[in-house]
């Protein structure tokens, strides 16, 4: 209902009205310069359906996805559940989305010429062995669309995901995806930042463990 609200906001050029404008701090990062500092996260546009209604709200950068190179539908039902007493939500959505080639439909139609990130997961029934399979073709395919393109292991609710957090694991996937971020570089012509987005709750060890890789 939100995202469709947001859609209609900007095809009637009301969104801009509602949300007085974005604030001017520029920041470098990357190698990229973003209008400021506040950006909005993947998992609210999984399928970037909503990409001009959201740039009108002011932010600095967008980052769309989960998604994975494969449609899925997630999680079953129930997956998001209401926490009262600690006015939270916890969800286990699973990575449901229409799949890359739905995603970039969408960028293609935009307006939107902002830095916009890519988020990417693997197929829950990719085996781990694989996954450095989904995360390529990903790559790949939004390479030439992404201001930035995030490589997500953090999520709990697609099994053994995390497991690509460990420093084996993770030199592997990230040499795999650093060669052929090199390639697309040298054909495209742009270099592309490549983010990782780590599980929350870490040691500090193991933070240190991947940030050395």
């Amino acid at each position: 209902m939100t995202l469709r609200c947001l859609r209609w906001l900007e095809r009637s050029g009301m969104a801009g009205l509602v949300a007085g404008g974005r604030v001017d701090d520029p920041v470098d990062v990357m190698g990229l310069r973003f209008p400021n500092r506040v950006g909005l996260a993947a998992g609210l546009d999984k399928n970037g359906e909503c990409i001009d209604g959201l740039a009108a709200l002011g932010f600095g950068f967008l980052e769309i996805g989960t998604v994975t190179p494969r449609p899925q539908p997630g999680n079953p039902q129930p997956r998001l559940f209401r926490v009262v007493e600690a006015e939270a939500i916890v969800n286990r959505m699973g990575f449901n989305n229409h799949g890359v080639e739905h995603l970039l439909r969408q960028v293609q139609a935009s307006r939107y010429r902002g830095i916009l990130g890519i988020n990417l997961g693997k197929n829950f029934d990719t085996p781990l062995e694989r996954a450095a399979d989904d995360y390529l073709a990903g790559l790949r395919q939004v390479y030439v669309h992404a201001g930035y393109v995030t490589v997500n292991i953090s999520s709990p609710n697609t099994k053994d995901l995390r497991r690509l957090q460990g420093e084996n694991e993770l030199r592997a996937l990230l040499g795999a995806l650093k060669a052929e971020q090199g390639a697309l570089a040298r054909t495209v012509g742009r270099y592309v930042p490549l983010v990782v987005k780590i599980a929350p709750d870490l040691s500090e060890g193991e933070v240190e463990a991947i940030g050395g890789l």
